[in-house]
């Protein structure tokens, strides 16, 4: 009985991280991997996330890629479909250049879960970081650059997160932006992550431009 117990165990775990292979997608899982990432990596609502010993748990890819290394999607703040062109700064809440929604009068300053991409993209369990979270990321973690492609994120605890650069068509240079879900004094902006190869840090943008989002959930 308890060799077939272990046997539905092991086939368990190895199942959950052969789908932890990019964006909650079935991959095979060799059992060196599955040996050496068992501990490492956990599933919640298809999608996989680490522990890197913060205050919230960090998903693995980015919201609209499958794989680590994907950017992914770009999104503007507040939004939930996927902007089709850079240079594409409209947002569902401007209108007639006023700010329908978190603005100076209705005393929002975090998306909503209907707003936030990734609870409508990923589920409820799931969400963009706040400001102070993302914070947390670059003040406790190591950062390390990787062939100017993006950042591998250490954390306090050894465990890591790959974080791509915003275009993998172009590697002369490693420059990241990813939005938060907090807005700034000035309604018109929101704080995002921003790095490359001389900086990381927070910073404001307008709510209109395009960036990656990289969802976390409850540990």
């Amino acid at each position: 009985m308890k060799k077939i117990l272990l046997f539905f165990a092991i086939v368990s775990v190895a199942g959950m991280l052969a789908s932890c292979n990019g964006n909650g997608k079935a991959a095979e899982a060799t059992s060196e991997e599955n040996s050496a990432e068992a501990e490492e990596v956990g599933m919640v609502q298809g999608y996989c996330y680490v522990d890197l010993g913060l205050s919230v748990n960090w998903a693995t890819c980015n919201v609209g890629a499958n794989a680590p290394e994907e950017y992914g999607n770009k999104y503007g703040w507040g939004e939930t479909k996927a902007k089709e062109s850079d240079f594409n700064f409209d947002n569902k809440y401007k209108v007639d250049e006023e700010w329908t929604k978190y603005n100076y009068t209705d005393s929002l300053t975090t998306l909503d879960k209907d707003d936030d991409v990734a609870t409508s993209n990923w589920g409820t369990e799931w969400r963009m970081p706040t400001k102070d979270e993302m914070q947390e990321l670059v003040d406790k973690c190591t950062w390390t650059i990787k062939d100017n492609k993006g950042f591998e994120v250490k954390g306090p605890n050894g465990k890591t997160i790959f974080l791509p650069v915003n275009d993998l068509t172009s590697t002369s240079h490693c420059h990241g932006n990813y939005w938060t879900s907090s807005l700034d004094e000035n309604c018109s902006f929101a704080f995002e992550l921003v790095f490359h190869t001389k900086f990381t840090g927070l910073n404001s943008d307008s709510r209109g431009h395009g960036k990656l989002v990289r969802p976390v959930c409850a540990k």
